[in-house]
């Protein structure tokens, strides 16, 4: 990244009053881009990192954020029940009038991707361009992880097992969101993306998030070996992954 390009590293406060951690790339773009992490994953975990660098190269102000329970944001997760307010905290002073940017984009992976589409038809005054989800799951509570599978084995280090997200004890009976539902409310761009045998998020929720979808909507499914899930396909696939948010984004929501 050039010398020109700074990052900012700042707190913001949700509306139930949880510090929330973000970390903002500023480079002097018009548009901005909000990636969002899934679950048990960090901010500045490295797949992130890899492609909010990517992303700024390639026109766009980057701004990522570690959910309540995560990281250095405070609270305990909610699975989806209370993290829309952990997205609205960090646009607050990011998007609108008076501020850097008039709209942004969001790139979300996992349960990142659920949680935003989730906020986004609770918001619908939120000036986003497009949408792109990569290993989400259509609804939270149809979830059946196949951690024997040699993606999980090769996502789950055990440097993430000793850094477990911090769990609301409300979690079982918290309202989980319904992307499948969300979707459907959604008039932006929206890409969906899943992946072969993928060991936490079978391909099934990705085909009923399209299914469920109002349109404008593409759905990419890469047939490849590995179980792959969420960040691990921007481990192993890094050139292929660029290439495909590259060229969607380019189309959907241009620098």
């Amino acid at each position: 990244m050039s010398s020109s390009i700074e990052a900012v590293h700042r707190r913001a406060r949700t509306q139930d009053q949880v510090p929330i951690a973000y970390t903002w790339w500023r480079a002097g773009h018009s548009e901005l881009l909000v990636l969002a992490p899934g679950f048990w994953r960090v901010r500045l975990a490295r797949e992130n990192l890899y492609l909010a660098q990517s992303f700024v190269r390639h026109g766009y102000d980057v701004v990522t954020f570690d959910f309540r329970g995560h990281g250095d944001s405070g609270g305990a997760y909610t699975f989806g029940a209370s993290e829309p307010l952990d997205l609205q905290a960090v646009l607050e002073p990011l998007i609108g009038q008076g501020k850097p940017y008039s709209r942004f984009a969001v790139l979300g992976l996992s349960m990142g991707g659920s949680i935003a589409a989730d906020a986004l038809a609770r918001f619908p005054e939120w000036p986003c361009r497009a949408l792109a989800m990569i290993s989400s799951p259509a609804d939270v509570s149809a979830l059946h992880p196949r951690p024997w599978r040699t993606g999980a084995i090769r996502q789950v280090r055990l440097r993430n097992v000793l850094k477990m997200p911090r769990l609301s004890t409300d979690t079982i009976r918290a309202r989980k969101p319904r992307a499948v539902e969300a979707v459907a409310r959604l008039t932006m761009p929206k890409l969906i993306v899943s992946a072969e045998g993928d060991w936490l998020v079978d391909p099934s929720h990705a085909r009923v998030l399209a299914d469920a979808a109002a349109p404008p909507v593409d759905y990419v499914h890469l047939d490849v070996p590995g179980s792959l899930h969420a960040d691990a396909l921007v481990k192993y696939l890094p050139l292929r992954m660029l290439r495909l948010l590259h060229r969607w984004f380019a189309k959907n929501a241009p620098p």
